[in-house]
């Protein structure tokens, strides 16, 4: 496939790079930077410098032979025109537009789509980080969490701690520990192991997992004790993530929203007016204003402002105060290693970055895939796959799991079959068209390979709807 991509920040720069490497045709497009030219030279794509807007950097890019055009620059005005070139002067068939002014957001459905501004799927990394935070909550010890086959299935991970349930025993006692479970992967002092059945359930164990949406929390009590949610919340702010979520969970919980900002926490409280939110004007990183409100008898501290720094900062004092239970939002990469390293003091880290290639490279669907979600910071990804053909296009269908031809580092987990789920390892099982099968890749470079192996092959015709 064609693809021009606009915008050479973090989110255009890692999309840039996961496409090429699958094997697409990619164009990345930006202002002349230093950085724009590094990537050129690293990662086997074409990059053209100029106004992403532009009809002339657009033509010159290749517009007029592409297939998908993602609009992914800070700007959203930029990437809404940048749209409406691809699909009125080159005729784009695809466009994907990252925006995140909450005032179109708020206009998305009248304002996009066919009857409007010709963008296909409109992301919006604020609305995805907030959904993933709550998705967290939902599920409080997971240190990432993703929905699949419709809100189906739960695809965790979480580390071991004292108290879990199978501590000490054998892994091969977790997927028959509570509902429909498939064990994916297991992480042990950052090496992955090769036969997780064969070996015990220890302590600081990371551990990825799907099961049944609804029994992911009782799932979870297997490695490590729950927590209960509480009823008090703080939040720092100076961020739409912030204020999203504050809104969001004050109908469950009692919310402090702390907002450096004299002028923005003045234009916060009038537009949350009328619901329970208390909102403070002060540094969230103060131990004098921590003591003075008692954040220290907070059941939560989400870090969620614009700064990385203060986001771990105010997390450590909060822990090592009162051991609160505390998630930060963190954009950098080196600051996200260095708050993934302190796992003992921050209970959750969260990557908005993350988040939005993994909704950015779902809503590409291409060759079976539904959706997906990166992990480990993008190096492992699970992967849900349709599977299409018959037994004699298809090198899946007809085949029993131990026939699949499946890339070395996949795990399998669990197929959606007639609105069920069950378990590709149960006895008798064997793929059918139509299925949905969640895949867990170890090595994300393996993606090209599992998508080969599950595609029909190359004369299948498909039906007609």
């Amino acid at each position: 496939m064609k693809i021009i991509i606009l915008g050479a920040g973090y989110v255009g720069m890692e999309l840039a790079s996961y496409l090429a490497g699958a094997g697409h045709a990619v164009t990345l497009v930006d202002l002349p930077s230093q950085k724009l030219e590094q990537i050129g030279s690293r990662v086997d794509l074409r990059v053209i410098q100029g106004n992403p807007s532009s009809p002339v950097v657009l033509r010159n890019a290749g517009a007029e032979n592409t297939e998908l055009l993602v609009a992914a620059t800070s700007d959203d005005e930029a990437n809404i025109t940048a749209c409406c070139i691809g699909a009125f002067l080159f005729h784009i068939p695809r466009r994907i537009a990252r925006i995140r002014s909450a005032e179109y957001l708020q206009e998305a459905d009248s304002l996009f789509g066919p009857a409007g501004i010709p963008i296909d799927h409109v992301i919006s990394p604020e609305h995805i980080t907030t959904d993933d935070i709550m998705g967290l909550i939902e599920l409080p010890g997971a240190s990432a969490a993703a929905r699949f086959f419709d809100g189906m299935l739960t695809c965790a991970c979480a580390r071991v701690q004292q108290g879990g349930k199978l501590e000490g025993k054998p892994y091969s006692e977790f997927e028959s520990f509570d509902a429909r479970t498939a064990l994916l992967s297991v992480y042990r002092n950052g090496k992955l192991l090769e036969n997780p059945r064969q070996e015990k359930v220890l302590i600081g164990d990371e551990v990825y997992y799907c099961c049944q949406a609804e029994r992911a929390l009782s799932q979870l009590s297997a490695i490590r004790p729950l927590k209960s949610a509480g009823s008090t919340v703080a939040i720092a702010g100076g961020s739409h993530v912030a204020d999203a979520l504050a809104a969001r969970l004050s109908e469950r919980f009692r919310v402090k929203l702390i907002e450096p900002d004299a002028a923005r926490s003045s234009r916060i409280a009038d537009r949350l007016y009328g619901s329970e939110v208390e909102i403070y004007n002060a540094d969230p990183t103060s131990l004098d204003f921590m003591q003075e409100e008692q954040l220290q008898r907070t059941d939560l501290y989400i870090a969620a402002s614009p700064s990385d720094e203060t986001n771990i900062m105010s997390s450590l004092l909060l822990h090592r105060l009162r051991n609160v239970n505390t998630l930060a939002v963190i954009r950098g990469d080196s600051y996200f290693r260095l708050a993934e390293s302190s796992d003992t003091e921050i209970d959750t880290v969260v990557s908005p970055n993350e988040a939005t290639i993994s909704a950015l490279l779902s809503n590409i669907r291409q060759e079976g895939v539904v959706s997906m979600r990166l992990f480990r910071q993008g190096r492992s990804e699970a992967i849900e796959l349709l599977l299409e053909g018959s037994r004699f296009s298809s090198r899946i269908i007809g085949r029993r799991t131990d026939a699949a031809p499946l890339p070395r580092s996949a795990s399998l987990g669990l197929v959606l079959r007639g609105g069920r789920i069950i378990s590709p390892h149960s006895e008798g099982f064997s793929f059918e068209e139509g299925d949905r099968v969640l895949v867990f890749l170890n090595d994300h470079k393996e993606m090209r390979q599992l998508i080969r192996n599950f595609r029909p092959r190359a004369f299948w015709i498909p039906r007609w709807q």
